[in-house]
């Protein structure tokens, strides 16, 4: 009996796999007239092609294994179809399936596709999606501190390619960080497929971005001062600044140069291994390779730039922000948080557009506050004057 042919595309987190997935949904019928089966509900597929963020076209399931699913698909498949999921979740539950090979190896030619990123870029990454979407307060290197400086999925992805390698299966390995506007394209490329990519449909598309700097310390001090209060807060920011402004360019993590030798130091086994199986072109950072000495780019035209960006999301973040708050007026900030609020937008260096914005969301839960009123209307006063030429 001829072997059906399947591809795990296993992420793993925050190396593109909103967009590949949008791509798959998007390409599914050619895929299949193409005797490539994308298998995905209509609903997904309609969310998935319209840019939405989706899990793919697989969800566990505690009562069905991996291996049952992938058995009951190939069992399905009366055309011989070659068969693609597409998860994250697919990168924690591989290993099981891999200590199951006797169960499936006669039916499944199987294929994994994996993409792994810079230490630094994922990190950074996972740490910006807690305070998107879990009130996330701490500064980068508290949170790195809470984890030892290890990164589980760079441990992780060290310990599958090992695994595969041991189990003989065919895999893809992928540089994320070397390819993040091309990822999708090098995906379809994995399966055999890349004549079908939906070129203009991805084009210079944008999904599910990282914040700039100044996006994520407003978030930040908006997590700090209410997130206990409003959880849907910061969630609500960031979607309207993916969705408003896709194209500001996101800017890693601050961390000292104690740190970042921590982090690399950690991590040096992990990388050593994923690298072993890169080419030489593809290789990920290492302790040895790193540059401690990185200078940013700061011409007058980066800069101007920069500070552009920071007023489109600053305002941006203010009219979220403020509608947001408004249109819950039942809630109200704790006398405790409004003083906190004054008190930050008081507080040296801040700038003009940051203590409008703070003494704004102050004087909903304290309108008839005369002190805020005049603190109010002076920093409006400087703002304005900020902005004259």
């Amino acid at each position: 009996m001829k072997k059906t042919k399947l591809f795990l595309h296993i992420g793993h987190g925050k190396t593109g796999t909103s967009a590949v997935q949008s791509a798959l949904a998007i390409s599914s019928d050619k895929l299949l007239k193409n005797g490539t089966n994308y298998p995905i509900n209509t609903t997904l597929k309609q969310r998935a092609s319209h840019f939405e963020i989706t899990s793919g076209n697989w969800e566990n399931n505690p009562d069905v294994s991996l291996t049952e699913r992938c058995l009951q698909l190939v069992a399905s498949n009366i055309d011989n179809c070659n068969i693609i999921l597409s998860s994250e979740s697919l990168f924690w539950h591989l290993p099981e399936m891999l200590e199951e090979q006797d169960q499936w190896n006669h039916l499944i030619d199987l294929h994994v596709i994996l993409a792994v990123r810079e230490l630094e870029e994922m990190l950074s990454s996972e740490y910006q999606q807690r305070v998107k979407r879990h009130g996330e307060s701490k500064p980068f290197e508290q949170f790195l501190k809470r984890r030892r400086f290890i990164s589980s999925h760079h441990k992780k992805a060290a310990e599958l390619l090992s695994k595969l390698a041991l189990h003989n299966i065919s895999f893809t390995l992928i540089n994320y960080s070397n390819h993040k506007r091309t990822i999708s394209q090098k995906i379809f490329n994995a399966i055999g497929c890349g004549h079908l990519f939906p070129h203009e449909k991805m084009l210079d598309l944008v999904i599910n971005r990282s914040l700039s700097q100044k996006e994520l310390q407003m978030l930040l001090m908006i997590n700090a001062l209410y997130y206990d209060q409003y959880p849907w807060i910061c969630t609500r920011l960031s979607d309207a600044l993916a969705k408003k402004l896709p194209n500001v360019e996101a800017r890693r993590c601050r961390i000292s140069p104690k740190s970042l030798d921590k982090l690399y130091e950690a991590n040096d086994s992990f990388i050593k291994i994923i690298n072993s199986y890169l080419d030489k072109s593809e290789l990920l950072t290492t302790l040895q390779s790193l540059d401690q000495n990185r200078q940013a780019n700061r011409d007058p035209e980066t800069l101007q730039k920069i500070k552009k960006e920071e007023k489109l999301s600053i305002d941006l973040i203010s009219e979220t922000l403020l509608e947001a708050l408004r249109n819950d007026p039942i809630k109200q900030l704790s006398n405790e948080t409004v003083d906190a609020l004054i008190k930050a937008s008081q507080s040296k260096g801040t700038s003009p557009e940051v203590e409008v914005e703070l003494l704004e969301i102050a004087k909903i839960s304290r309108p008839q506050g005369p002190r805020l009123t005049q603190l109010l209307e002076q920093a409006q006063l400087k703002q304005q004057q900020n902005q004259e030429p």
